[in-house]
């Protein structure tokens, strides 16, 4: 995740070895450390970026429209949380993140999340089951902070470069 905030998606990686040479970059300016990039393989962020969605983060990016890891904190009904009809509607819980990225298109969000989970079959059901009620609260989150519609909630699988909707 921290490889992936601190990558310029404005700048073109055509090879992989651009990604390579964009990682070394980040670990000479201190950005990154060097242990937790030898743990990251470039090809995958590479696919990453060849992929339908890393090019609209790319476009999203040159706009001025891309934001990457952007933490809140929200108020929910407890009973919404916990998925319960005893708690007092006015009690609210709060609920606080970091979202990987989104960005702007046509006046409306689209919001990612970055997964690196080991998962080897059923990578978008399993994931999505997994992570559908945190991506929940992040759309709620994003429309309560910038008073716009998230039209879209993307998962990037790294484990098979896969990226989906999460509906």
């Amino acid at each position: 995740h921290r490889i992936m905030e601190c990558l310029d998606f404005c700048r073109e990686y055509k090879e992989e070895t651009d990604v390579s040479a964009a990682m070394e970059e980040l670990i000479a300016k201190g950005r990154i450390r060097k242990d937790a990039a030898a743990l990251v393989a470039p090809g995958k962020i590479y696919k990453f970026f060849r992929s339908e969605l890393g090019g609209r983060m790319q476009t999203a990016a040159r706009k001025g429209t891309l934001k990457k890891e952007q933490p809140f904190v929200i108020g929910l009904p407890y009973s919404e949380v916990y998925k319960t009809e005893e708690a007092d509607p006015a009690e609210l819980v709060m609920v606080q993140g970091i979202i990987d990225a989104c960005f702007e298109e046509e006046g409306e969000l689209v919001l990612v999340d970055y997964k690196t989970d080991s998962v080897q079959e059923n990578v978008k059901e399993v994931l999505t089951k997994r992570y559908k009620t945190q991506l929940d609260y992040y759309e709620q989150a994003l429309c309560q902070v910038t008073g716009k519609t998230v039209k879209e909630r993307m998962i990037y699988a790294f484990t098979n470069g896969e990226a989906f909707a999460v509906e």
